[in-house]
């Protein structure tokens, strides 16, 4: 690993992960509600790539490699959320990800049948007004269309189109969203 990216990674604990993690920890004290969501997400936006306005961050979300998660204008992440943003995560305006739900950008990778602690990393775009609801998986590389909903207990292994409603493990399309 060259130093320079040595550093990167070093600068990035120190000038993200620990802020964000001191953010949750002093507002762990603060009940679910829509105030101190907004509290949260205020505090922890210079810490993300970018953060939108009204961004809203329930208790007890974890957030990995900060620096690469992009959430627009009123988002809404629920709490007990998993985010693992190394490959990347862009959350356009209006996007809701509802509780126990995790999005992931790394998959493990296996070398002579035996699973390693390195992986592959590729971006996950969730586009404008969608709603991921409770206990979602969102796997690496995969982009869900604008106004879509993914059923709760869905586990995304491919794209969305827009105005979709998905659904199951794996989560295949279930109707139209036309509201």
């Amino acid at each position: 690993m060259k130093s320079s990216n040595k550093l990167s990674i070093y600068l990035n604990f120190i000038f993200r992960n620990i802020p964000i993690h001191i953010v949750f920890l002093i507002t762990s004290l603060l009940p679910n509600h829509l105030y101190t969501n907004l509290i949260r997400g205020f505090l922890i936006k210079p810490f993300i790539g970018s953060g939108g306005k009204h961004l809203q961050i329930a208790p007890r979300v974890t957030i990995n490699n900060p620096e690469n998660l992009y959430v627009g204008s009123n988002c809404y992440i629920s709490h007990n959320v998993y985010i693992n943003a190394k490959g990347k995560i862009v959350l356009d305006d209006n996007v809701i990800i509802g509780p126990m739900s995790v999005l992931a950008t790394t998959n493990h990778i296996f070398e002579n049948g035996i699973v390693k602690n390195k992986g592959i990393s590729k971006p996950i775009y969730i586009k404008k007004g969608t709603w991921c609801a409770s206990h979602v998986v969102i796997t690496s590389g995969i982009t869900i269309g604008e106004g879509s909903l993914v059923a709760a207990g869905s586990v995304v292994t491919k794209n969305v189109e827009t105005k979709s409603v998905v659904g199951g493990i794996p989560a295949k399309f279930i109707s139209k969203n036309d509201k």
